[in-house]
């Protein structure tokens, strides 16, 4: 294991406490063969992981509904792989242009959906099926967290079916021609509570004009649950929805899928499901200052990212300064039927709050610009003191962003270093000891000989066992799954993001590799560069997802 200087300091903290062990060992995760890269997502204390993949192999094309006339599709495709491809030879060049194609034209409802993400049991490296029933998915599905009764928090977007639909005559178009759609079911993007064969979708408040949306991403022990959803709709909206939405041009559910969906508005929500596993309908929130007269509810926007035992949900919403100007959204408590700000919305551009425990301690991050580059800094507020400190991470501009904090008050993230030997940023995961206030780069914590790179800590449980996501370089594999490889036969190498599940070693040392290089945390010029990796898409943004 590589060590700096800075983490040998810090070994005297770190033997001395007692919160963590000073080195991790890696447990594997089962392998996932249906997908390229795996992203983990959440831990909870009996070890239970659960994420997502992305880029599913051999994704079944329908070749015999493909418009092999499209000059989208001729672009792409020779004549003799077209050719090929109507015999039903499809190659896994050809796939991957199909592919592309496919993607390409998720504006186009006559085209076959396709869909690149699917929920994942990390724990057994099974699929685990939310919305979409079809042999071929249409849809998108995210597992975003699990608590320790097995209760996982889900998130899929539409499942859509081939219809038929034939347009209302008209003087112009007296005898309309039948065609076939792909029409989604109501409500664009939904969240569930899962728990084996079980799948609990959670009440939506306003689910008019095309079904509304809800986005759930944490659930406590005591089975709360913090997201946001469509709470309403604006009267001017309603009426230019209802006006264009005849069903006579087009289909209702696609109308709707176009229009309604971009003009819910978005507000934080809280739900809880009892004992029997019955979801109530959620406490709705606002969002910080009143809004300004005459402006669209549209304007205004807040959403719960975490919450505890206790009900106190934090997250993120819009500000309104005292001079009436709508700024960013800003790091946001959501508690008892009211909201309150946490950073001071003048010193920093924009910042969310992204997880609490049980001891009130909420853990987020805050951006401004630092060297004329917009930066995160880690922040931690104590909401029973209403006391906010700013620790620096591994240098005083070092983007860092928590993701979680346990019941021990260790907080895990990602966090930008610069190498010794470099002056370009790069991201790694983080493990921050609220005791000692010490911030250790948690490649540092694992042994020696290890095949991979950890840049993201997602969670962390109340073991102390780490979900991290690792870059490991792996075999490349084509849009079949088959390993591709160079002219001389070798297989080709690529990057891939996969999970990584740490556990600690009791009374374990940090081992001391004897690398020629080492990493330091010094203050460095150079601009800050996010792995382009990490950028699946596991938050899904209030817009519709296709």
């Amino acid at each position: 294991m590589r060590l700096s200087p800075v983490v040998l300091a810090l070994l005297p903290g770190l033997a001395a406490s007692s919160a963590y062990a000073a080195v991790y060992q890696v447990q594997e995760l089962p392998e996932v063969s249906t997908t390229r890269s795996q992203y983990g997502a959440a831990i909870n204390d009996n070890g239970d992981v659960v994420g997502s993949g992305s880029l599913i192999y051999n994704f079944p094309v329908d070749v015999s509904r493909l418009n092999f006339e499209d000059a989208d599709l001729t672009a792409r495709l020779s004549a003799e792989a077209i050719e090929q491809i109507k015999l039903g030879n499809v190659t896994a060049a050809s796939l991957a242009q199909l592919l592309s194609y496919l993607e390409s034209k998720s504006t186009n409802f006559s085209v076959q959906r396709y869909s690149d993400v699917m929920a994942l049991n990390l724990s057994t490296g099974a699929q685990v099926k939310i919305r979409e029933q079809s042999a071929v998915p249409t849809n998108k599905e995210y597992l975003y967290d699990i608590n320790s009764s097995g209760n996982a928090v889900a998130l899929a977007t539409t499942t859509f079916t081939l219809q038929s639909f034939t347009p209302e005559a008209t003087e112009t178009t007296p005898s309309p021609e039948t065609v076939e759609l792909w029409m989604p079911e109501p409500g664009y993007m939904k969240s569930y509570v899962v728990n084996g064969n079980s799948v609990t979708p959670l009440p939506i408040p306003f689910e008019e004009l095309g079904g509304g949306f809800s986005f759930a991403s944490k659930i406590s022990e005591s089975n709360y649950i913090a997201g946001s959803g469509s709470v309403s709709m604006p009267t001017a909206t309603q009426e230019a929805v209802n006006t264009t939405c005849t069903g006579k041009a087009s289909p209702l559910s696609l109308c709707y899928y176009n229009l309604a969906t971009t003009s819910y508005v978005e507000r934080a929500l809280v739900w809880k499901m009892n004992d029997t596993g019955q979801i109530s309908a959620p406490v709705q929130y606002g969002f910080l200052g009143p809004a300004i007269a005459e402006t669209s509810d549209l304007t205004y926007v807040s959403r719960a990212l975490s919450v505890n035992d206790d009900a106190v949900a934090v997250g993120y919403s819009t500000y309104v300064s005292e001079e009436r100007q709508i700024r960013t959204s800003h790091a946001t408590v959501f508690a008892e039927g009211e909201v309150s700000a946490i950073v001071d919305p003048i010193e920093w551009d924009s910042s969310s709050a992204n997880d609490i425990n049980n001891e009130n301690i909420i853990v987020g991050n805050a951006n401004k610009r630092m060297n004329g580059i917009a930066r995160n800094r880690m922040f931690i507020f104590d909401y029973n003191t209403k006391t906010v400190t700013y620790p620096n991470g591994f240098f005083s501009t070092s983007g860092t962003i928590p993701s979680a904090i346990n019941e021990n008050n260790l907080i895990v993230g990602a966090a930008e270093v610069i190498p010794d030997d470099s002056t370009t940023r790069r991201q790694v995961a983080f493990l921050y000891n609220l005791e000692d206030q010490t911030m250790t780069d948690l490649n540092t914590l694992l042994p020696c000989g290890v095949n991979f790179n950890l840049v993201e800590a997602k969670d962390i449980n109340n073991n102390n066992e780490i979900l991290a996501n690792a870059v490991f370089s792996v075999e490349q594999r084509d849009a079949k799954g088959e390993v591709v490889k160079d002219s001389a036969g070798n297989p080709v190498l690529e990057n891939v993001v996969r999970p990584v599940k740490l556990t600690p070693v009791p009374n374990g040392t940090i081992e001391n590799c004897n690398a020629p290089e080492e990493v330091t945390y010094e203050r460095k010029g150079g601009t800050s560069g996010w792995l382009t990796l990490l950028l699946l898409p596991l938050v899904i943004l209030r817009r519709r997802v296709k």
